[in-house]
């Protein structure tokens, strides 16, 4: 059973967070405090105490999604634009924490998504390689089947994993890590970005030597599962944020 080591977050939502592509799965996921500026485009008066809107962060000025390839069940293509809000996902099967939440992101899509917002997990830097195929098997051992698999297929596929990804951490200089969701605008910008799989309430570690096991989550589950983060998916597939009647207008990654 995947572990994870057990640190109090200090601001905004709890949440369990890789580090990075170097990262296991076992006993390298830390709890990490939410560093940034609260996103500008989720302060809303009706997400202003909003636990999940207030997870995610104002990402670095200019920051975009790259133009890659990805993988589908039908072959390789450029990723390609859709009318809408996307909250991209970004996961990896040696990140627990991605597995973990994307049970409760497939409820979410199920229940919000349509034609001006959906919910889109992307496979980015894997440590092995993946078929479309596997990436299908795991998105449905995990809860996630509503999802077709879309694999990163950058430079070593990992352009979206290094593009989009990298962030302040608590100690040492920046880096990518994962789970990284990114709410995206209709011309391609991140308007919000959030890290780790953000969790409704504190954990209690039941492990050998204090750890948070794979129980101890699923005990507590994560906001997305929670009401605020319900909130949050209906104000977005409404177009209620900040900016949204001007986002849905235009193409949108997906």
């Amino acid at each position: 059973m995947a572990t994870w080591t057990r640190r109090s977050a200090m601001v905004g939502a709890a949440a369990l967070t890789g580090l990075g592509a170097g990262a296991g799965a076992a006993g390298a996921q830390k709890r990490v405090p939410v560093l940034g500026d609260p996103a500008k485009a989720l302060d809303t008066p009706a997400l202003r105490n909003n636990r999940m809107a207030r997870a995610f962060r104002e990402p670095p000025a200019g920051l975009a999604v790259p133009a890659v390839n990805v993988e589908r069940r039908d072959g390789v293509a450029p990723l390609k634009l859709q009318q809408g809000l996307t909250l991209i996902s970004l996961w990896a099967p040696w990140c627990a924490p991605c597995l973990h939440e994307l049970g409760d992101l497939a409820m979410l899509q199920e229940k919000f998504g349509g034609r001006s917002f959906r919910i889109l997990p992307i496979l980015t830097s894997p440590r092995e390689p993946i078929t479309a195929a596997e990436a299908g098997f795991l998105l449905k051992k995990h809860k996630a089947g509503v999802f077709a698999p879309v694999i990163d297929r950058g430079a070593d596929s990992k352009g979206l994993f290094q593009a989009l990804t990298v962030h302040e951490t608590p100690n040492g200089p920046a880096r990518p890590g994962l789970p990284c969701n990114l709410l995206v605008a209709a011309d391609g910008r991140v308007l919000a970005r959030q890290f780790g799989a953000p969790m409704n309430g504190m954990v209690q570690a039941t492990g050998e030597g204090g750890k948070v096991t794979a129980a101890d989550i699923a005990k507590i589950g994560t906001l997305w599962a929670a009401p605020d983060g319900e909130a949050l998916m209906k104000a977005l597939s409404r177009g209620e944020i900040a900016g949204g009647s001007d986002a849905r207008s235009r193409p949108l990654v997906s």
